[in-house]
């Protein structure tokens, strides 16, 4: 009888690790957004780096608790971005467009540590937006699509792409908690469904995103008419599967289990009007994870404004 119970609670234990690594990754890495995620960028051609950060040593099962797989690993990524925003109006709202270039180190798949990959070309995302501006508020709504121009094969711990197309919907708003908006909050809510894993029948689940912040802007002076402007505040992300992982290549047993992570932490820009740079850094530790990794984002970003567009 206790060799039976000891099958069980080995078996109980490999069942939570193998449902834990079953869960695949999608497109939308988040973090990539923080303070004012619900406001559009004033009408301009920006040009911009971005240096992201991942470092985990942790995977939790389905109740949150630690399985015990050896190994750690950081994700790197830097993305080259060129975004517009026009002068022109659809509804009243500015029309804006962005497309990104990205390289990645060690990419994650599923939630799974055994992997270690050069850095390589990985999926590009791009997308067009609109952009209201009221007195007390900002609304923006997007559409991004995540292309699989990364290198994937199935089954391999070196890819990094992730092999399928990504279609995402995003709704956001920053509101300004006072008259001279200096205080605001903001969050942005992104679903994203993706098709199957080429070569595969596998389809990751739909994924729920939210981030935003909760900050405050100064002003500093200058000998120009245009001031230094900071922003500080807490940021914040969750990320969600909506819909569990499905398709033949997943065991049956593995099937329909839905993750979830939260992150908070600081984060400081500052728009210098002399250069037309605005520099952004931003940490937020994970917690309360299951079914996936918990680590640590650290995001990184110099934009340059190369050509201011006129008024909203």
């Amino acid at each position: 009888m206790r060799l039976v119970r000891t099958g069980c609670l080995l078996f109980g234990i490999l069942l939570a690790a193998l449902a834990s690594q079953a869960q695949y990754r999608t497109d939308h890495i988040p973090g990539w957004v923080g303070l004012d995620s619900g406001s559009q960028a004033p009408p301009g051609i920006y040009v911009g780096n971005i240096l992201y950060a991942y470092p985990t040593d942790t995977v939790k099962d389905n109740n949150g608790n630690s399985i015990p797989l050896p190994g750690q690993l950081t994700t790197w990524a830097d993305a080259i971005l060129v975004s517009i925003v026009t002068s022109y109006k659809i509804l009243g709202a500015n029309v804006g467009g962005n497309i990104a270039f990205p390289w990645m180190q060690n990419r994650i798949q599923t939630d799974s540590l055994n992997l270690s990959t050069d850095w390589g070309y990985t999926d590009m995302f791009g997308g067009v937006s609109l952009g209201w501006h009221l007195k007390r508020a900002d609304v923006t709504a997007g559409y991004n699509l995540y292309m699989p121009t990364g290198s994937y094969s199935p089954g391999s711990n070196s890819n990094t792409g992730l092999g399928m197309w990504g279609n995402e919907l995003t709704l956001g708003s920053t509101v300004y908690l006072d008259q001279k908006r200096l205080w605001h909050l903001a969050g942005t809510f992104s679903f994203l469904f993706n098709t199957d894993k080429s070569g595969t029948n596998i389809q990751p689940g739909d994924t729920g995103s939210v981030e935003g912040g909760f900050g405050r802007q100064f002003y500093k002076k200058t000998k120009g008419p245009i001031p230094i402007v900071m922003n500080f505040g807490a940021a914040y992300y969750a990320q969600f599967k909506i819909t569990g992982d499905s398709g033949s290549d997943i065991p049956p047993v593995l099937q329909g289990y839905k993750d979830h992570v939260f992150a908070v932490g600081p984060e400081f820009n500052v728009m210098f009007p002399g250069p037309r740079l605005v520099l952004t850094a931003r940490y937020e530790p994970e917690f309360g994870a299951q079914v996936r990794t918990q680590g640590q984002t650290a995001f990184f970003s110099l934009v340059w404004i190369a050509k201011p567009l006129g008024h909203r």
